[in-house]
């Protein structure tokens, strides 16, 4: 195998994060989606050094909270254990009680020193037990470590001196200076012939690096001048006397130290349409050739410099044999001779902390599946018809909008819901009129062949572009020695000035800068033929269900979220646009939905668009709640009156969504007033010290697939995302199988980020905000030199349960399992346990299990009946169960 295709290999298991601007969820673990869930995490752990799931301590204390039961842990066992009755030792307890006992027993076994201490000088251990000294003289030596492969792992062995700690902070600085999206001033000589080109012009001239580990690097680069990143590569490999059978593992463990620069590097070779400014022509074998040349001067400096490190001896068993001795007294077992302590050692071993805790997480994840499955099947029935709607809003399926939703159809009952991606079917490159370029805004999944571009009304010089211009003068400016030193003279005092407001009044401060702020009437220059529009609407229109009967009016609402002082802003946006803000979207979808000729199109496939109905696109921001509508001066006469109810209904609604939220801040006192909501709300997205402008996903756990009559009036706590779907109007299952095919994964990758994120908030997530410092424009690094933080930071996913995704789908279940199958990337998520997928025939749910869906039976068919959804969540600051509301009463429940 060459190197090139080493490099390839290698760079499945680098993340595939871009640029904050273009933050979108995916599967952390995309990698190893091929392997079974529970196999994938524990291999991905052994790669990464990460952690597979919550710590063993966490999940017991959802034993004493009652948030797992002890019904979950028996039934997990008794599916995931095999037992013939027979007892694992003579005496002992068959394999399905040891497991039972051993997930309901929090046993803590001390390591290393601390283990020593504790046998030394306490007296856990009674040494008059014969078990102890037989178990003891029965443990086998523990098993030798693999050699090491990478150079630098041998070096450390042999002296204790980590080479990477002097090759690594050199190629951060360089790799991000590279990459740099404008924050430098200074052009990168030779950057544009790549990053292998780029550093031997700079590392190459004479005089060299101060570093001393880098002399005769100068030489080396001259001498190489001209080599391919292959030779380059190859040639440091030799020299640092790697084996060629072993060059497979030592790339990936070297691309892997490194992984967060390394995925950041072959983002911009393989998605240089994600740069935010300007793609840099980066590729992963030259990162990889800089890489190794570092290394291998590193590793020789250590070499010549380092004293070898003493050799330990191999550590004993001890911890195993103490957390055997433990149990053999818990479960009183008796170990009459050396073969009966070593069989119980192995069963001990075999029942190790992973595997404790996949069976624990199993059970967590049973808790809740029924808890939810229950709340479905109790609440058919239950919905009111909303009759002829007054209007008809469709909004993305986003979780957060469920509650708006609801809230929208608490306050007014006789509006009716729908929930579909929030790019609407429409895939464009979409440049609007503050845009340097376009970005995409569709699914990550999704090349949009179509530009829609944002143009003002009256052409001419903005202030908008005035003031662009002054602010990148400005900047500059600032970074140059003259003109330096004159801006921070006459613009301190300001930039000072508006530092106190926004720490102390940023509410206030927020909309005195906004104050004077004026948008220019624009229009959207649709790059659709009309046949592509017709086929865009008729597609929205019929999977929703809305094609059956059209309101006057109809409300396309897309989201996104704007905070202050936050990087990774983006990951609060909009995922089926690709990480972007669907305001343009559901803008572009009411344009066609409202023009004759697309009408005139949609009436020839038999979907007639009364005359009487229109479409307004809008844009909801979830951080602080607020609803922008476009085109509104476009509105016929006939309409404005019914829009200005609707807005009225909306904005309530959003405000209530706002209270709803805020009991997740622990700012917000727990009996926060609804009149005070929206105000608290704004100031978290305005503040600029506040790390939490809204938690985002982080309570996303459940995806509902069907008719909004089967959950209208359910509260899910913000749980759920809400896809609609009409059963009805799919005969062929074309709209299913599309839906699908985009929901699952979608939503699948949400999931599995914060699953990940929050089981492991440092390997797998990029951990507490506070030392973040932005670099480049294209990430975070803690505090001046670190890796490139992958993931989503603490303070987005601290409130998550780690549960994987619940796929609810209105269908049969042989139907489902066809269009599952059908589909190998959908099919791959549900059979490996990447999500949990249920089928929802008539009132009968069937969860897919072991190859097959099996039948749902509820353990609980009582749920709380409330007039509106404040009173279910009032005061309480955790998950909550299900709760039906009685939403779509004839009259509006009074706000309190």
């Amino acid at each position: 195998m060459n190197l090139t295709e080493l490099v390839e290999r290698a760079a499945r298991l680098l993340p595939e994060q871009g640029p904050l601007q273009a933050f979108v969820h995916h599967n952390t673990l995309h990698a190893f989606e091929h392997l079974p869930f529970t196999d994938a995490v524990a291999r991905a752990a052994e790669v990464f050094g990460a952690e597979p799931y919550q710590s063993e301590a966490a999940f017991h204390g959802f034993l004493r909270a009652g948030r797992i039961t002890s019904d979950d842990l028996d039934a997990v066992v008794a599916a995931e254990v095999a037992d013939d009755g027979v007892p694992v030792v003579p005496g002992g307890p068959t394999p399905r009680r040891f497991h039972a006992t051993r997930l309901r027993h929090h046993v803590e076994v001390p390591r290393g020193p601390a283990l020593g201490w504790l046998l030394a000088e306490t007296d856990a251990v009674d040494t008059a037990d014969p078990r102890w000294d037989l178990l003891r003289a029965s443990a086998a030596p523990p098993a030798a470590a693999p050699p090491p492969r990478r150079p630098r792992d041998r070096l450390l062995a042999a002296t204790g001196v980590d080479a990477d700690h002097l090759a690594h902070p050199l190629l951060i600085r360089f790799t991000a200076a590279f990459l740099d999206q404008g924050v430098a001033y200074w052009p990168m000589p030779e950057r544009e012939h790549g990053l292998l080109a780029a550093f031997r012009a700079l590392y190459g001239r004479a005089g060299g690096p101060p570093d001393p580990f880098l002399r005769g690097l100068p030489a080396c680069l001259r001498a190489q001048r001209g080599w391919a990143a292959e030779r380059t590569a190859r040639w440091a490999l030799a020299e640092l006397g790697v084996p060629e059978e072993d060059h497979a593992e030592v790339v990936t463990a070297t691309l892997l130290s490194l992984r967060g620069w390394a995925g950041m590097v072959r983002q911009f070779e393989v998605r240089p349409d994600r740069a935010p400014v300007e793609p840099r022509p980066a590729r992963l074998v030259d990162y990889l050739a800089v890489q190794l040349t570092l290394d291998l001067f590193a590793a020789r400096h250590v070499a010549a410099t380092a004293d070898p490190a003493p050799v330990a001896p191999p550590a004993a068993r001890l911890e195993l044999v103490y957390e055997a001795f433990v149990l053999a007294r818990l479960m009183d077992v008796p170990l009459a001779d050396r073969e009966r302590a070593a069989a119980w050692l192995a069963v001990v071993d075999g029942c190790d902390a992973v595997e404790r805790r996949r069976l624990l997480h199993l059970a967590y994840e049973r808790r809740h599946r029924i808890g939810v499955l229950d709340g479905l099947a109790a609440h058919q029935g239950r919905s009111a018809p909303v009759g002829a709607p007054a209007f008809q809003a469709v909004f993305c399926l986003d979780e957060r909008e469920e509650s708006v939703r609801r809230h929208l159809e608490e306050c007014c009952p006789s509006a009716e819901t729908f929930g579909f991606a929030g790019f609407f079917g429409v895939a464009m490159n979409y440049r609007g009129v503050e845009d340097v370029r376009p970005r995409p805004l569709c699914p990550v999944v999704v090349t949009p062949r179509h530009a829609v571009v944002e143009r003002p009304v009256r052409p001419g010089r903005e202030p908008r572009r005035l003031r662009a211009r002054w602010a990148r003068s400005v900047a500059v400016g600032s970074r140059t020695l003259a003109r330096g030193g004159v801006a921070s003279i006459a613009l301190g005092v300001f930039g000072l000035a508006s530092l106190v407001g926004r720490c102390l009044f940023p509410l206030v401060a927020h909309r005195l800068s906004q104050r004077h702020s004026t948008a220019a009437p624009t229009r959207l220059d649709l790059g659709f033929t009309t046949a592509e529009q017709v086929d865009v609407v008729a597609g929205v229109l019929r999977t929703t269900g809305l094609s059956r009967a059209l309101a006057p009016l109809v409300l396309v609402v897309g989201h996104g979220s704007s905070s202050l002082n936050n990087p990774h802003e983006s990951a609060h946006d909009c995922g089926a646009t690709g990480g972007g803000r669907g305001g343009p979207n559901a803008r572009a979808f009411a344009a066609m939905a409202n023009d004759p000729a697309v009408r005139s199109g949609l009436a020839e496939r038999g979907i007639a668009i009364p005359s009487t109905t229109w479409f307004v696109g809008g844009y909801h921001d979830t951080c602080d709640d607020t609803v922008v509508y476009y085109d509104r001066d476009l509105v016929p006469d006939g309409h404005r009156e019914p829009l200005r109810r609707a807005e009225e209904a909306l904005a309530e609604a959003c405000a209530r969504a706002a209270h709803e939220r805020c009991r997740r801040f622990e700012s917000a006192p727990p009996d926060l007033a609804h009149a005070d909501a929206l105000a608290h709300a704004g100031t978290h997205a305005v503040d600029l010290g506040q790390p939490r402008p809204e938690y985002g996903h982080a309570t996303n756990a459940v995806c509902v697939v069907g008719r909004r009559s089967r959950t209208r009036g359910l509260f899910l706590d913000r749980r759920a995302f809400l896809v609609s779907y009409e059963p009805a109007a799919d005969t062929g299952d074309e709209l299913l199988a599309a839906l699908l095919a985009a929901v699952g994964p979608v939503c699948a990758g949400i999931n599995l980020e914060y699953y990940f994120s929050f089981v492991d908030p440092v390997g797998y997530g990029c951990g507490t905000k506070l030392p973040h410092n932005i670099t480049g424009l294209i990430g975070v690094m803690d505090g001046h030199s670190s890796d490139l933080r992958t993931g989503l930071p603490w303070q987005m996913v601290e409130i998550h349960e780690p549960v994987r995704l619940l796929l609810v789908v209105e269908a049969a279940p042989r139907r489902l399992a066809a269009l599952v199958a059908a589909n190998p990337a959908l099919d791959r998520l549900v059979s490996g346990g990447w999500i949990q997928l249920v089928a929802w025939e008539a009132d009968a749910l069937h969860v897919f299990r072991d190859g097959a869906f099996q039948p749902h039976r509820p353990e609980r068919t009582a749920f709380p009946v409330v007039a509106r959804s404040a009173d279910v969540y009032a005061g309480r600051r955790d998950h909550l169960d299900c709760a039906h509301v009685l939403a779509g009463a004839d009259v509006p429940v009074p706000v309190p």
